[in-house]
């Protein structure tokens, strides 16, 4: 299953943001365990530095981010592609461009806290826990190794 996650997931599990944490880390070790593959589009990057070097500084922020892009990987967006996004109308510019990164890679979901921003969106967009529970139905459950 190939995943688009939104930047809010991301920052919740590399800010161990709670009550968000748990849900989020689960996401990361559905693809550490390779029952997903999780993408961020490339803009991302620089949100999700700048929010969190607020709470974890710089170094220890681009430190963090380079760990995760063991398993994270980055999707690019063209010049074309922020063009279509400006066409489309969107209350929310990135919103859009996260819709349009989920296309170019044929995600399955875009992974959010916040669902009603893709309404447009070709690809559906689910939450974290929603993602979880379709998983458990398949009989994939993950839980952190450091609950034990």
């Amino acid at each position: 299953m190939v995943l688009l996650l939104d930047c809010n997931v991301v920052l919740d599990k590399l800010g161990r943001r709670e009550p968000f944490y748990d849900a989020a880390n689960r996401v990361f070790l559905s693809a550490a365990f390779g029952d997903t593959q999780i993408f961020i589009s490339a803009n991302m990057l620089t949100d999700i530095l700048y929010l969190l070097k607020k709470q974890l500084g710089n170094q220890i922020s681009q430190s963090n981010l380079l760990a995760a892009c063991e398993i994270l990987h980055i999707a690019g967006l063209s010049a074309d592609d922020c063009l279509w996004a400006l066409r489309q109308g969107w209350d929310d510019f990135e919103d859009c461009l996260v819709s349009r990164c989920a296309e170019n890679i044929r995600a399955d979901y875009i992974v959010t806290r916040d669902s009603s921003g893709f309404s447009r969106s070709l690809v559906p967009a689910i939450s974290p826990e929603a993602l979880l529970a379709l998983l458990e139905g398949r009989g994939l459950a993950y839980c952190d190794p450091s609950d034990f």
